[in-house]
């Protein structure tokens, strides 16, 4: 099986998405899996230390206040979509497993683009915005199923 994990910024969000990485090879040792995450976080220390592979792409979080910041950082974002797409092209996943966060966004976003099954992880007791978008799109998709 071929798996990409989605999960950057704080152990929350990374932590279990290793849990979720090193079950998947317990249960199939020949499984291919990498990691998507920013250059920015936590991801860049403790996925490599696990023994996985990083890619990374430009995401952010958004904030409510209209800004030069806050748009810069919405382009950036919308890079990071093409970013994923391109990734999930050349990696050729059958799921795409997401942890929470800002970057479930731009990589739910292009493995939606690309029909690549998604799994949404929150373990956050109040999900994000992030994690609520990212899941009512899947709602959407499988309605249309």
């Amino acid at each position: 099986m071929r798996v990409v994990i989605s999960a950057a910024g704080t152990g929350g969000h990374i932590n279990p998405a290793i849990a979720i990485a090193n079950k998947i090879k317990e249960k199939e040792q020949d499984s291919k899996i990498i990691f998507i995450g920013t250059t920015r976080g936590l991801e860049n220390d403790l996925v490599p230390r696990a023994g996985y592979e990083l890619r990374t792409i430009t995401a952010h979080g958004l904030s409510k206040k209209i800004n030069m910041e806050n748009f810069k950082n919405l382009l950036e974002t919308y890079q990071g979509i093409e970013q994923a797409k391109k990734i999930l092209e050349e990696f050729k996943p059958d799921i795409v497993i997401g942890t929470g966060g800002y970057i479930c966004g731009p990589v739910f976003v292009a493995s939606n683009k690309l029909k690549i099954p998604t799994v949404l992880h929150e373990s956050n007791a109040f999900p994000r915005k992030s994690s609520k978008n990212a899941f009512k799109k899947m709602q959407r998709g499988i309605s249309r199923l």
